[in-house]
């Protein structure tokens, strides 16, 4: 079956460009909003990620108003392609078309029932027939939900109470044992494994063979500014499993993006089950784990129960939109277009001499300025906010392409990177720095 283009069909349309912002950008409505929600909302706002000091303040918009495509308007009237697309959930752009449909037609059926109801079963089929080795699946609301759920089910299956979690995989207590506010007991449970570089590969090897007997799982998500190897990720999973290990997949940010069934597929492994968020409800919240039957069928031993897990219209979202993952061109599409992306930023970074290159997965870019967090982050938050002022809201490491941006919007894109990083250049913002040393 031929796949049908994503975003020209069925009503949807490819927007065009942002309305040009002359002079400073204004931010008055933001922030007065924001002077409001220091005083009402500790932190600002709900995810940390969204907090504005994670930006730019000052030259970055803190609220947004709404949105088409993969075009965004702040508060104060200004607009943006946007890449930072809801942390990552909004797959298919704001509005889209079937998401819209998937809300709105089943409205009248209710939000919540008192028993369960069909789009339970009819979501969780749609969801076991894309990912590989899926045979049931359980809904949640978040992705720390998800991960937290798959915790809890490793230590039941295998009777071993230590985890390995690798990259981030949520606020809960046994991924932030070492934050404020959690016992310091936890510790003595969880190993936080990096994997930035591949020398970080052979330790996490070596800590699975010595301490495997202990260690109920290994969760993995994958890091973003690299791509490992198939083959390192194949040794990950025969050592897990050789060592009595569940081999787990955080694919709560790589799931449906990667590929159509996942980093399993991506890779061509199996995992023992995964954990999936954002896109598999392109933006309304839900989340998942899903695996074969002999490990999931043991959830149902377990206290894992959520109110809002069989939550109506999240479910039909989830339907339609695995239906236009499947049916269209959208996984070719985010990563072709991240490819442009990337190899147009790259070229016009290297002829000008700055540090930045553009890394990682196509269709999860990550913009990578230097190897130590603290040289980068000075000059990320300088670029992004640059790229603000000319019409892109970017995150200072990564950030995605939606199955909505169009060819003319990465264009501009690397234009307007073009012309932030020749503007930071010219202020004497790179001087020091290794540029271009990165190939």
């Amino acid at each position: 079956m031929t796949s049908r283009k994503l975003g020209v069909d069925e009503g949807s349309r490819e927007l065009g460009l942002p309305r040009p912002i002359v002079g400073e950008l204004k931010l008055d409505r933001s922030n007065a909003l924001l002077a409001d929600a220091r005083r009402l909302i500790p932190g600002v706002t709900q995810s940390l990620m969204k907090r504005p000091e994670m930006y730019a303040l000052g030259s970055f918009p803190v609220y947004l108003e709404t949105g088409e495509g993969a075009l965004v308007r702040d508060v104060d009237g200004n607009e943006y392609i946007d890449y930072i697309c809801g942390l990552g959930a909004n797959t298919l752009g704001h509005n889209h078309p079937a998401v819209v449909r998937a809300i709105r037609e089943p409205l009248g059926n209710g939000v919540l029932h008192s028993l369960p109801t069909e789009i339970e079963v009819t979501a969780t089929r749609a969801l076991v027939d894309l990912i590989p080795g899926a045979e049931m699946a359980r809904f949640f609301k978040t992705g720390a939900d998800a991960t937290s759920a798959a915790i809890r089910l490793a230590r039941h299956v295998t009777g071993r109470e230590k985890v390995v979690t690798i990259g981030y995989n949520g606020w809960h207590d046994h991924f932030m044992f070492d934050t404020p506010g959690v016992p310091a007991v936890l510790r003595d449970y969880t190993y936080r494994m990096p994997l930035m570089a591949e020398a970080e590969e052979q330790p996490l090897l070596d800590l699975i063979a010595q301490k495997g007997s202990e260690i109920a799982l290994v969760l993995l998500s994958l890091p973003y500014k690299r791509i490992v190897s198939a083959e390192f990720l194949r040794t990950l999973r025969e050592t897990c499993h050789a060592h009595g290990v569940l081999f787990v997949l955080d694919e709560v940010v790589t799931g449906f993006r990667l590929a159509l069934g996942g980093a399993q597929e991506y890779y061509g492994i199996a995992a023992d089950f995964v954990c999936l968020s954002k896109g598999i409800a392109a933006g309304m919240p839900l989340s998942a784990i899903a695996g074969p039957r002999e490990v999931m069928s043991r959830l149902a031993e377990l206290q894992v129960s959520t109110t809002f897990g069989g939550e109506m219209l999240s479910l039909e979202v989830c339907k339609a939109v695995l239906g236009e993952y499947r049916d269209t061109d959208y996984i070719q599409r985010i990563a072709s277009l991240g490819k442009r992306l990337r190899e147009g930023i790259n070229e016009k970074s290297k002829k000008i001499g700055t540090p930045l290159r553009v890394v990682g997965y196509d269709a999860i870019p990550f913009f990578l300025f230097a190897d130590d967090l603290p040289t980068h982050t000075k000059f990320a938050a300088q670029f992004v906010g640059a790229m603000a002022t000319r019409g892109v809201l970017l995150r200072r490491d990564v950030s995605f392409i939606s199955g909505v941006h169009t060819q003319a919007q990465i264009d501009f894109t690397i234009d307007a990177a073009h012309d932030a990083l020749t503007e930071m250049a010219k202020r004497g913002a790179f001087e020091g720095s290794p540029a271009g040393a990165r190939s």
